[in-house]
């Protein structure tokens, strides 16, 4: 009897424990460019642009290079692609981004990296990163494009490897969509002295875009070498 009465008892503490415990974390996608461009959703780069896999000289391995050529404004890959099918991102979910990247070129002021609006979007962009004249920028842009937020900067020079981490609670509530980002592996402060964003994140759908975009002026050649793709639900997925 007391040995029964023993293991019901530790049964209940078993279940206690794992009702209390937290909802596990997961990698959503992993993006290793040795799969080739089938692990993006679409690629938006029109010949002679492209994105190619190219092995590394640094000790990245095997990694996606993307060539935006002078006369052209973009070269880009849109969305992932999960065992063979486009992954929909949701309203009210947290999601984090992670890669590395060296670019070509730190000159003039391009696009790197969007969580793009799709379709018929009123916010379209509510996050991008974008590099000019040396530094990595992080902003937050309203709906309607009204007004661009600069949430963070860092310098950074042509050819060096840096690590991103950008961490997205997806909403289309101003005071519920959160923002949060990770360079080399420490947790960043943003504008207004805080780790963590607050802001409208989500629209009618959205995906995030890498490559280059230089939407102002494509008349120079942009090559952005990136890496250990990976989207998850917390920063440890993807770190």
């Amino acid at each position: 009897m007391r040995k029964h009465s023993m293991t019901a008892l530790a049964a209940a503490v078993a279940s206690i424990l794992i009702v209390a415990s937290p909802a596990q974390a997961s990698v959503l996608w992993d993006g290793d460019a040795s799969q080739g461009t089938r692990v993006f959703g679409n690629l938006d780069c029109a010949a002679p642009g492209s994105v190619d896999t190219a092995s590394s000289s640094t000790g990245h391995g095997t990694i996606f290079r993307f060539t935006k050529p002078a006369g052209d404004i973009r070269c880009e890959a849109r969305g992932i692609s999960v065992n063979g099918s486009r992954y929909a991102f949701a309203d009210a979910s947290t999601y984090y981004f992670g890669w590395e990247s060296q670019p070509s070129t730190v000159s003039g002021d391009f696009v790197v990296w969007q969580w793009k609006s799709y379709p018929n979007a009123n916010q379209n962009y509510p996050l991008i990163m974008t590099i000019k004249d040396g530094s990595i920028r992080l902003f937050y842009v309203a709906p309607d494009s009204s007004s661009w937020k600069l949430l963070w900067s860092h310098p950074i020079g042509a050819g060096e490897w840096h690590r991103y981490a950008v961490g997205i609670h997806t909403s289309s509530s101003s005071s519920s969509g959160w923002a949060e980002l990770y360079f080399d592996g420490v947790r960043q402060t943003l504008a207004g002295g805080t780790t963590r964003f607050t802001g409208r994140t989500w629209d009618s759908a959205n995906e995030p875009k890498w490559g280059a975009y230089d939407r102002d002026d494509g008349s120079t050649e942009i090559i952005n070498r990136i890496d250990s793709l990976k989207v998850g639900t917390s920063y440890g997925d993807v770190d």
